[in-house]
């Protein structure tokens, strides 16, 4: 639109208005891409300046799923180890109770050869002193 076709043009008074108007028109319109041009760059230039925060958003999410991730794979890991560790104790509440068991006996069995004894010392002591 740089060359001007309308001085090629008959001139009369309705042509030349016809013309004016569209000469308007092209000046209008003109206009409206230069803002819009402008329009643009401002955009590319807005989004030239986040770019580089969105890509650090987007890695950080990332960080975080991965971070989250690991925290659930280690979930995971303790609850198989808190049932290992839960079994272990189990069996060693029975053993404990084995062993009670064991000690009881042992100490009944100590207090019955402990009165066994003091029987025996206490009938030799009587036939020491009827002799």
């Amino acid at each position: 639109m740089s060359e001007d076709f309308t001085q090629k043009l008959p001139k009369n008074e309705q042509d030349s208005k016809i013309l004016t108007a569209i000469k308007d028109l092209d000046t209008h319109v003109t206009r409206i891409d230069d803002r819009l041009q402008s329009l643009e760059n401002k955009v590319d230039e807005r989004l030239h300046d986040t770019r580089p925060i969105w890509h650090k958003v987007v890695a950080d999410i990332a960080e975080l799923q991965a971070g989250q991730k690991r925290l659930e794979d280690g979930q995971q890991a303790m609850r198989k180890d808190l049932g290992e560790l839960s079994d272990i104790i189990h069996q060693v509440s029975r053993d404990q109770i084995v062993i009670n068991d064991s000690h009881r006996r042992i100490q009944l069995d100590f207090f019955t050869v402990n009165e066994k004894l003091l029987k025996l010392i206490s009938d030799r002591n009587q036939q020491n002193s009827s002799t």
